[in-house]
């Protein structure tokens, strides 16, 4: 993947998503954020339950929410968690070395153990993996997995951390090749307005947009409605 291609995908999912405003409210969310980050233990099943499970997750089925005690339950799994979590606090989707076991291990665990909760499918645990680092732990959904032939099992978790690690590295490696400076999705984040509001976007949250849109809406990327002289510029 190249720069341009990255931005087009920021600039379509902006306008596609309203300004992706679920996003923007948690990670805007500081205080909340920390807690979750530094001492989940600290959060209530309820604000949980609003914050990520009902807002950002955006999970309307009674059913789950309460015969499966969802909130609660998927809390206790990131407390249960924290370890692995804060050990990973401070890597990124470019400096995360993939072939560190105990680095991997602990990105399965977080994966794997979110996953064990009932009620969760791939979609939310990925979504909420994302809040615990959102440099790092990349989203995921179906649309996604079955376009890279991600099989099941823990092989297929690596495989797409290579993949989305892999595409950050052309992506900043294009975007210092064209004269920027800085990294792209601090470059992004200030261009579309979302430095203005509070917060900055992660490399790993502009790439999930983009095949999101080219995977999940199909949408080429650029549109084949742009003109060429604009594509290559």
């Amino acid at each position: 993947m190249n720069y341009n291609q990255l931005s087009w995908g920021a600039f379509c999912f902006y306008y596609r998503s309203g300004g992706d405003y679920r996003y923007g409210k948690i990670m805007k969310d500081t205080a909340f954020l920390s807690k979750l980050r530094r001492n989940p233990a600290d959060i209530s099943p309820l604000e949980f339950e609003e914050k990520v499970i009902l807002h950002h997750v955006n999970i309307e089925n009674y059913d789950l929410l309460v015969g499966y005690n969802l909130a609660r339950n998927t809390l206790a799994k990131i407390i249960e968690l924290h370890n692995d979590a804060w050990y990973l606090r401070d890597f990124t989707i470019l400096d995360c070395d993939l072939s560190d076991d105990g680095v991997v291990d602990r990105i399965k665990n977080i994966y794997a153990g979110l996953y064990s909760v009932q009620g969760l499918w791939l979609t939310g645990v990925s979504k909420i993996a994302h809040l615990l680092n959102d440099r790092l732990l990349p989203l995921l959904n179906l649309n996604i997995s079955n376009h890279f032939g991600l099989l099941e099992g823990d092989t297929s978790l690596v495989q797409w951390l290579r993949i989305t690690q892999q595409n950050a590295i052309e992506v900043v490696e294009d975007f210092h090749k064209q004269g920027f400076v800085g990294l792209p999705n601090e470059y992004l984040s200030n261009k579309l307005g979302y430095s203005e509001l509070g917060y900055q976007k992660s490399l790993v949250k502009f790439l999930d947009e983009f095949f999101w849109l080219r995977f999940g809406d199909h949408l080429p990327i650029p549109p084949r409605w742009v003109p060429p002289w604009i594509k290559e510029s």
